[in-house]
């Protein structure tokens, strides 16, 4: 590493002193929005003199600059859905002509440029895989606070106390590793001994889009990745400074059902603000941001125990944080073509967490809390810091990137308690285009990566393992090969994991294939194949913890998830007038071998103290099947006066364990258990007589019929329209599921449910009442959101948002229930 920074730094030293012509043309590329456009490719010949072709690209920030001797030249500035700009100029000596090119969008596609599908410029309908994309003006226009709300506006995507799935990939899975790997500009914003996707991480106030790859993408993108990538990509700025600054404040209305108002007449509230401050400075680009959020929070209580010396006590579920982010992108003046800087960004919070409620009746009140306990709470400090490094060549269409992450998330930084994990990620990329003819290319992408987790935390995990210190290595190399011959696209690639944790060493092979093709204008038909894997988390396998009071149990027998997807889909362009959009519709298919599921169930011994043994468990399952398909909708553009963007989707999914009767799990006892629906009632009749078909004692599902995964919504509906008109602006949300058919057994058993009678507890341990609550929400949750903006100049715009308009109460999961109606008054300026 020291040898490779002396060699960098002396090219640097010797680009320096390379001294370049002092004529020739220069400026920035921008779209018909006034964004600007990375990657531009720019061809110029000279008129005469039978010089061949040279090109080079914009930069980062939309820039070029090409030396030219004098003389007249053409010059030609190409990018994928733009119409190409041609340039005639004549050259003098000692010269500089200073000149922004405006590329207009071609008038019959969406104009939408993907990057994460591989890892290079596409137009969203000729990728083998199905993607959507988010653009930053629906974050804008819903007041989002962070990327897990609005994420569950996304087509396919649910996120679930901060788990995100895609298409029923995988269900209620609190606290454990995720199987959508989330990204911000291309690297893994995961916590490292978790495994959790830290929301707060992401700048909300400088994202240029979202990009959401569905189905296993392992081959680019390693572990974690087995059920899609969610990539945020951050903006960068444009040719004039700017300054976006955003302020809110709303609160919570009072619930329907009096038994969840537990605040009374007093008011929980939440406000917060932002910025994003941008700016080109010569070569350098910088952009700064920033966020404060508070909220009381709508869960909570009064202690009501009189013996306890905080009777009468308000304990909220509240949050507070802050984040402080920053990019710096300097593009080398001696050497086009060379760019290099770092990315930082900081986030403290103080937040407190509930993972169930006390009882249905009082639904927004967590467990214990009517006793004293207080919600779990994390004084948590993260940090994330990534130097980079890319160098475009033109002359012979290469590209090198070696790009950085450290990332720190401290548990408690304010108390003595010892609890962080560390993540050091690397990646060295290479990737050549291959020009055919008329468009036509091929792209080679490798790359080699690598990533070290170090976690440290006694409290939690340090017993199990070799070593109360956790170290995992993760070395890697992919190799994709993606081509456009004519109206086909195909991409072939592969990857070699190579993952080191306590005594186990892997080597894990993926592949993946996929086929694009244009059947006529406008219409594309794909398909696409895919392997994935996940590696358990340090928390999944050592973890034990209680969160007052339930407990979570450690799994070190815990093995590695694999599994595969495929999907075949069409791709349809709409255009009304200037209305442009696109309709897909997909069928998929995904296998899990050994899928992990976080399991509620008695898994320590029969200790009053101690819940009576039962929590919370990572266990292996066994062989899964998830089928369905996906329709959805977007667009965006004017229909007469009037200003329309749409986002709609409907997704059907079949989760399926494909043998429910095996055993997955074996006690110290002997004991096992499977998947089958539980039923104790080993005859029909009174006088035992009469065998019950259906007994199965060990069953661990509540309602298993058709083989049902736990914790799915097998129908989501999603739909997003926002309308423009004159000065006024407005737009309604909507989300609809069914009701999740499987749980746990034991949430719908006697020791949790007074409404059930059983021998073994004639008195419920927690009467939760999870039963009474799945009896009133049978049809399942419909929430809308409302928004009404008025721009009180170009750059100023009022706006009022209601979420969950109808006031609906609704289940996230079992025992625990959304939000009440909040009203919402955000002002955002430009300047």
């Amino acid at each position: 590493m020291r040898t490779k920074i002396i060699a960098l730094k002396l090219v640097f030293f010797i680009c320096f002193f390379i001294q370049s012509q002092n004529s020739g043309i220069k400026g920035v590329v921008f779209d018909d929005n006034n964004n600007v456009l990375v990657g531009v490719n720019i061809i110029y010949e000279k008129k005469s003199g039978n010089l061949e072709k040279k090109g080079t690209t914009s930069d980062f920030n939309g820039n070029y600059l090409i030396n030219l001797e004098p003389g007249k030249y053409t010059v030609e500035f190409q990018y994928i859905g733009y119409e190409t700009y041609t340039l005639d100029l004549n050259v003098k000596s000692d010269n500089f002509t200073n000149k922004n090119i405006f590329l207009q969008s071609t008038t019959t596609e969406l104009d939408l440029v993907v990057i994460s599908a591989g890892k290079f410029e596409q137009k969203l309908e000729e990728v083998t895989v199905s993607m959507d994309v988010i653009k930053p003006s629906l974050i804008e226009n819903k007041n989002t606070t962070d990327l897990e709300i609005l994420m569950n506006q996304s087509p396919g995507v649910q996120v679930v106390d901060g788990q995100a799935n895609i298409r029923g990939g995988s269900g209620w899975s609190y606290n454990t590793g995720s199987r959508v790997l989330v990204m911000i500009d291309d690297m893994p914003i995961l916590s490292g001994d978790r495994g959790t996707v830290q929301w707060n991480m992401i700048p909300m106030e400088n994202i240029s889009q979202i990009e959401v790859i569905k189905g296993a993408s392992s081959v680019l993108f390693g572990s974690s990745a087995m059920n899609g990538v969610i990539n945020v990509r951050t903006s960068y700025p444009k040719e004039k400074p700017e300054i976006k600054v955003s302020l809110f404040t709303g609160q919570y209305d009072k619930p329907k059902r009096d038994g969840l108002h537990w605040w009374g007449k007093s008011k929980r509230r939440f406000q917060g603000m932002s910025f994003n401050y941008s700016e080109k400075i010569d070569n350098t680009s910088l952009v700064i941001g920033g966020n404060i959020y508070s909220n009381d929070g709508f869960k909570g209580g009064f202690v009501l125990d009189s013996l306890d010396d905080r009777f009468g006590e308000e304990i909220p579920v509240s949050e507070k944080r802050g984040r402080f982010n920053f990019n710096v992108n300097h593009n080398y003046k001696s050497l086009p073509g060379l760019s290099f800087g770092i990315n930082g960004n900081f986030v403290f919070s103080d937040t407190y967490e509930s993972l169930i409620f006390q009882h249905d009746s009082i639904g927004y009140t967590p467990v214990g809390v009517l006793e004293g306990d207080k919600p779990v709470r994390f004084n948590q400090m993260m940090f994330n810091l990534d130097p980079f490094v890319k160098y475009i060549n033109t002359a012979n269409n290469t590209e090198h990137s070696y790009k950085s992450r450290f990332f720190r998330d401290d548990y408690q930084p304010y108390k003595k308690e010892r609890g962080f994990s560390n993540v050091f990620f690397q990646e060295y990329q290479f990737q050549k285009t291959f020009e055919i003819n008329n468009n036509n290319k091929i792209v080679s992408t490798n790359g080699l990566s690598s990533n070290y987790i170090k976690g440290d935390y006694d409290e939690i995990y340090g017993e199990g393992g070799n070593s109360r210190v956790k170290q995992l290595f993760n070395y890697s190399g992919y190799s994709q090969f993606d081509a456009k011959i004519n109206k086909l696209n195909f991409s072939l690639g592969m990857r070699l994991e190579h993952l080191i944790f306590e005594d186990d060493n892997q080597f894990v092979p993926v592949f993946r294939s996929g086929v694009n093709y244009q059947l006529s204008k406008g219409t594309f038909l794909r398909g696409s194949f895919g392997q994935g894997y996940r590696y358990p988390t340090i928390m999944e396998m050592f973890v034990k913890t209680d969160y007052d009071p339930v407990y979570i149990y450690p799994n070190p027998e815990l093995e590695p998830e694999y599994g595969w997807s495929s999907e075949i889909g069409l791709k349809q362009l709409l255009k009304i007038g200037e209305w442009k959009g696109m309709v897909d519709l997909a069928g998929f298919i995904m296998n899990y071998d050994e899928m992990i599921e976080f399991t509620f169930g008695r898994w320590g011994e029969f200790d009053p103290d101690a819940l009576y043994g039962f929590g919370f468990k990572c266990v292996n399952i066994g062989k899964t099947r998830i089928t369905g398909f996906e329709v959805s909708a977007m667009g965006e553009g004017k229909i007469g006066n009037f200003n329309i963007s749409l986002l709609t989707s409907f997704t059907k999914v079949n989760p399926v364990i494909l043998d429910p009767s095996e055993p997955y799990y074996e006690y110290d006892t002997g004991e096992t258990i499977n998947y089958g629906t539980q039923d104790t009632n080993e005859f029909l009749d009174d006088l035992e007589e009469v065998p019950n078909p259906e007994y199965n004692p060990t069953g661990a599902s509540y309602d298993n019929s058709n083989n049902i995964l736990k914790y799915r919504h097998e129908n989501i509906f999603k739909f997003d329209i926002n309308i423009d008109y004159g000065p006024f602006t407005t737009g309604l949300s909507t989300r609809y599921n069914t009701m999740m058919q499987n749980m746990d057994a034991v949430f719908g058993s006697a020791a949790f449910n007074s409404s059930v009678s059983s021998s073994a507890f004639p008195e419920p341990l927690i009467d939760l009442g999870i039963l009474e609550s799945r009896e009133r929400m049978t049809d399942g949750d419909l929430i809308l959101d409302y928004r009404f903006g008025v721009h009180l100049s170009e750059n100023v715009t009022m706006s009022l948002i209601i979420d969950n308009l109808l006031n609906r109460e609704y289940q996230t999961r079992p025992a625990d229930l959304g939000p009440p109606r909040a009203f919402s008054l955000k002002l955002s300026a430009k300047i």
